[in-house]
């Protein structure tokens, strides 16, 4: 099935429409689209190009009803969910997804701090050596948006490019490490990958950091300053 035709069917059982979809280089995997009046035209990420048709059916029905306002229950999304964070998709777009990740800094090394070193001490201290080794990097973006982050699918764990510095103490970057090695720890048993949120258990776990106070207080003051 075609992109096109899945966002038409979704469109023809709204009584909506005309409906235009297609493929779009994005960075990320998102989707936008232009709504006026009863039309609406999509762009979607080509990461999802030759997904399932069942996926593609799911996707049209999620993102047709977000667009005219519909509500959609999760049975609907779900495929569309379940294969977005799937490594089904993730091993076959890791290429096309490093290569346009022109924000990213593969390599441990920064100009003040190294990751592999941090990433050492931490799994040593906090987890007695047991979290495997993932894709270290740097990303170039506002302390706004995020301060590190974990991304499952490929096993990248970055932290921001504005920690990478001699005037943070070395025990913020610890914390951010120690933190997305939570999302990386429990984020699935191997075999099937699930989102981690924040859950009171995971904030107790957080918690457990040596410097957790300071090293918050350090975050909230570099997420403040201006880009």
């Amino acid at each position: 099935m075609d992109i096109e035709t899945a966002f038409k069917h979704a469109a023809a059982k709204l009584e909506v429409g005309p409906v235009k979809a297609e493929y779009y280089p994005y960075s990320e995997l998102k989707h936008t689209w232009v709504r006026i009046g009863r039309t609406a035209r999509f762009r979607i990420s080509d990461y999802m190009e030759g997904s399932p048709d069942a996926v593609l059916e799911s996707l049209g029905e999620y993102l047709v009803r977000r667009a005219f306002a519909r509500p959609c229950g999760k049975e609907l999304m779900a495929p569309y969910v379940a294969y977005a964070g799937s490594r089904q998709l993730w091993e076959s777009a890791r290429a096309r997804y490093i290569e346009r990740a022109k924000n990213l800094s593969f390599g441990a090394r920064g100009e003040a701090r190294d990751l592999k070193i941090v990433f050492d001490y931490v799994n040593s201290y906090y987890f007695s050596g047991k979290a495997p080794e993932p894709v270290l990097a740097w990303v170039s973006e506002s302390p706004r948006r995020r301060l590190g982050y974990y991304f499952e699918p490929l096993k990248i764990l970055a932290a921001n490019k504005a920690l990478d510095s001699d005037t943070v103490p070395r025990y913020v970057l610890e914390f951010v490490m120690y933190h997305e090695l939570l999302h990386h720890l429990r984020a699935g048993d191997g075999k099937a990958l699930r989102r981690v949120h924040h859950t009171s258990d995971f904030r107790r776990q957080e918690r457990q950091f040596t410097h957790y106070e300071d090293a918050e207080a350090w975050l909230m003051k570099i997420a403040s300053r201006r880009r």
